[in-house]
């Protein structure tokens, strides 16, 4: 997985590599905005993400993620903008990065 400089830089190298697609996360589902379609927990994985903390905005971080849908052979990208207060990760996600970090060699 590379290492980006900020959230532009990975999303532009993102779509160099196809990921051309806009998702946003509804509860467990993925709503794939091109299509307005609902895309289930189980048909879409997440390839690769990575994850920027913004220093002069202290509590703010964002996550970009590479996301495959395997139900409709897409890719495309989903960000997640995080303040301190929302920290969270919704369960789904965590799920996809534990099976992430679980087949990493």
């Amino acid at each position: 997985m590379s290492i980006y400089v900020n959230e532009h830089d990975a999303v532009y190298h993102l779509h160099k590599k196809r990921y051309c697609n806009d998702f946003h996360l509804f509860g467990n589902d993925l709503l794939w905005i091109q299509k307005k379609i609902f895309i289930r927990a189980g048909n879409f994985s997440i390839a690769e993400y990575h994850r920027f903390t913004h220093p002069e905005q202290e509590g703010r971080e964002i996550i970009v993620f590479g996301i495959v849908d395997t139900l409709h052979n897409a890719k495309g990208i989903m960000l997640n903008d995080y303040a301190s207060y929302t920290m969270q990760t919704p369960p789904v996600i965590a799920r996809k990065l534990a099976a992430m970090h679980a087949f990493a060699g």
